[in-house]
């Protein structure tokens, strides 16, 4: 057998796991937390900040429903960031301890988590290398040309776009400003909650 996300709730036994409801700008968890849990977004947004030693906060992801976060607890002893609620959140949570128990008795349910991760892993690599585009209107088309799909290709817009800039690495001023050149270009189309990509070059 193998998992999906939408699979963790009946994949784990309940003595694992409970059901928490998060209010927006509450923490889920702290940087340097002992690391107990992980956890599943049921609903709601989740911001990842981690803390610098010269005093800044970096964000690492905005997780939206679905997702799970802190993976890397299983294996360490603190969490390495802060999980802010941005959007009254609804999670999982799956104590740490007995999951790992679970999964050495479970090889599909490690090979679901490794998916996981190297899905994690791949759109990590994604975001980096959006970040160096110079360019804040092909960083944009970049990020829209990942997530198409369909023909003509389209995004449903199911972030909000505060949010992408914060992942791409712009001020939603500079994004806002991109998507209007775009789209005054005739590169795209943007409806309530879709853009559509159109083949038309600069």
């Amino acid at each position: 057998m193998s998992y999906t996300l939408e699979d963790w709730e009946r994949a784990v036994p309940e003595s694992c796991r409970t059901i928490r409801n998060i209010p927006s700008s509450a923490f889920l968890f702290r940087q340097r937390d002992p690391a107990e849990a992980i956890f599943l977004l049921l609903g709601g947004e989740v911001r990842l900040l981690r803390h610098l030693e010269d005093g800044s906060v970096v964000g690492l992801h905005v997780a939206g429903p679905g997702e799970t976060l802190a993976e890397a607890a299983l294996f360490s002893p603190h969490y390495h960031c802060d999980a802010l609620v941005t959007d009254d959140a609804r999670v999982m949570v799956i104590r740490k301890q007995p999951l790992l128990e679970l999964m050495s008795e479970s090889p599909e349910l490690g090979l679901h988590l490794t998916r996981i991760l190297a899905e994690q892993v791949r759109h990590l690599r994604s975001t980096l290398s959006l970040r160096n585009i110079r360019r804040a209107d092909e960083r944009v088309m970049a990020w829209l040309r990942l997530r198409a799909t369909g023909n003509p290709p389209a995004v449903g817009m199911e972030q909000t776009w505060k949010t992408v800039a914060e992942e791409i690495g712009l001020t939603h001023e500079a994004l806002y400003r991109a998507l209007a050149k775009l789209e005054e270009r005739g590169r795209i189309r943007r409806d309530p909650g879709r853009v559509t990509l159109l083949n038309k070059p600069d």
